[in-house]
């Protein structure tokens, strides 16, 4: 039964995943122009903040994101940090003009990658408030016991995380290697410009919670 309840986590987890966001194309702008190490180290800095949200949705955090101040609160602070790395990424992308002759890599490199993974995670709070709603209505319907079931399902969710971002560092590490500089270049553009987006998007949801 708890080998069910994992796989039916890491199946609802794989879906979630489908809808790319900014943490997605982070880790595949990473990947692309910094090493695969810092790309899989900032994959595991996501997946800590993930299993951190899960266990404060199932422990009632979910009661406390009902609150209208708190939704307000996190979205306006995710906009902001995702403004910032999307100015960040604008800046690469301006940057390293001089020569050719190597691609563009001035992504920061090991623990600030995981860093990086961890506060653009804590930056995306639709992240914490889907969960929240996910494990509150898992236990409210009680289709799940709210123990071992419960845990088991968090943690196929959990490794679904950890091996769609880690496949996309992968593939994104091995197709970097025929990216010409300019493409690099252009990659940090596109990046920021999709970051600062998301921020604005948040911040419009913030503004008329």
């Amino acid at each position: 039964m708890n080998l069910m309840a994992i796989w039916n986590g890491l199946l609802f987890g794989m879906m979630l995943q489908l809808s790319v966001g900014p943490v997605c194309l982070a880790v595949l702008h990473r990947s692309m122009t910094g090493r695969l190490r810092d790309a899989l180290l900032m994959v595991l800095g996501v997946a800590l903040v993930d299993a951190a949200y899960m266990a404060g949705a199932m422990g009632g955090l979910s009661l406390l994101l009902q609150s209208y101040w708190v939704k307000r609160m996190l979205l306006v602070a995710g906009a902001v940090i995702l403004t910032w790395f999307g100015i960040q990424a604008l800046y690469a992308a301006k940057g390293g003009d001089e020569g050719e002759q190597a691609p563009v890599k001035q992504a920061p490199t090991g623990r600030n990658s995981f860093w990086q993974g961890v506060l653009l995670t804590l930056a995306n709070p639709l992240t914490i408030l889907f969960w929240a709603g996910v494990f509150g209505s898992l236990l409210a319907s009680g289709s799940l016991h709210p123990s071992m079931e419960l845990l088991m399902f968090a943690a196929g969710c959990l490794l679904s995380t950890l091996l769609f971002l880690g496949l996309v560092a992968l593939l994104a590490a091995h197709l970097s290697r025929f990216f010409h500089p300019r493409w690099v270049k252009a990659l940090h553009g596109l990046s920021g410009v999709f970051l600062i987006g998301f921020g604005l998007l948040l911040f419009q949801k913030g503004w008329s919670v």
